[in-house]
């Protein structure tokens, strides 16, 4: 696979993508493979990764088994695959693709998501198979929600040793059409998630600003809880409320006085945010859709 790096942005800037996301995160009820026969209009999707992302056009570059009919993303090993709309998933395997998913969405495209783990360790030991757990986050036909976890991101079939996505869009479930545009323009996670589970998240990156009850962060690392690893994702800036045990604790007033010392320049931290119920605004981290609970310099 042709390596070559861009650097894209993802940065949430006000609450007119938080319309977008709501839009997205819309109903899977008719996310069904009865769909395929049907003529659909891709709609806007969440990006199918949660992590810094190496992302390029190369649908339809020669393969020796024909046409390449999908984008291939380079994303580190077991990194979270998501929903790019609601829909139902199935799942399947094969010698090239190794462990496959199939997301029939609820728009009528359906998703192919190709080169799923297959791991039981980080050094390719193909020892885990096309199952729950390590290639798949949910049951075989199971309904799903834009946003929500689904498998795991490897290198099973002929991608040996080459961690990445192949992602394919049949739009009505017939022929493969280009995925890269509906990849440019589709809302980045900040983290994976089925709207109304617990979460809470660590964020590593630089205060901005802080004041009038708000804390702005361009974001470069982010971890899930429960469970979850830190991951790099594309710098972003997120805007966070913060929760009266935060300013009670001074945690905010500390950084932003050390921002202050600094001549305003960002200053390096850590922060988490307040247990709560994910939702999409929150899963794309619309400003306000996340509070702040504990905050301090990084060193």
């Amino acid at each position: 696979m042709r390596r070559h790096r861009t650097t894209a942005r993802g940065i949430v800037a006000s609450l007119f993508l938080a319309g977008l996301a709501a839009a997205a995160f819309a109903s899977p009820s008719s996310g069904t493979p009865e769909h395929q026969g049907q003529q659909a209009k891709v709609p806007r999707l969440v990006f199918p990764l949660v992590a810094k992302t190496d992302l390029w056009d190369n649908f339809g570059d020669p393969r020796s088994q024909g046409r390449h009919e999908g984008i291939d993303m380079e994303n580190p090993w077991r990194a979270p695959v998501v929903a790019v709309e609601p829909g139902t998933v199935k799942y399947w395997d094969s010698g090239l693709g190794g462990c496959m998913l199939y997301l029939y969405g609820a728009s009528g495209t359906m998703y192919m998501y190709i080169h799923l783990n297959n791991d039981l360790t980080p050094r390719n030991d193909n020892r885990g198979g096309c199952k729950q757990g390590i290639s798949f986050a949910v049951p075989n036909g199971a309904k799903v929600a834009a946003g929500e976890q689904i498998g795991f991101n490897g290198d099973s079939g002929d991608a040996a040793g080459n961690p990445h996505l192949h992602f394919e869009v049949h739009p009505g479930g017939g022929a493969a059409a280009n995925p890269y545009r509906h990849l440019k323009r589709a809302i980045r996670p900040l983290f994976a998630a089925r709207p109304g589970s617990p979460f809470s998240l660590g964020l590593r990156g630089k205060l901005l600003a802080a004041g009038g009850g708000t804390a702005q962060l361009q974001v470069e690392r982010v971890r899930r809880y429960p469970g979850g690893q830190w991951l790099e994702v594309e710098p972003r800036l997120v805007e966070l409320g913060v929760s009266g045990e935060a300013a009670a604790a001074s945690t905010v007033q500390t950084v932003s006085a050390e921002l202050s010392r600094r001549l305003k320049a960002p200053v390096p931290v850590t922060a988490f945010t307040v247990k709560a119920k994910a939702t999409p605004e929150a899963i794309v981290g619309a400003p306000g859709s996340l509070t702040l609970v504990r905050m301090a310099p990084s060193r």
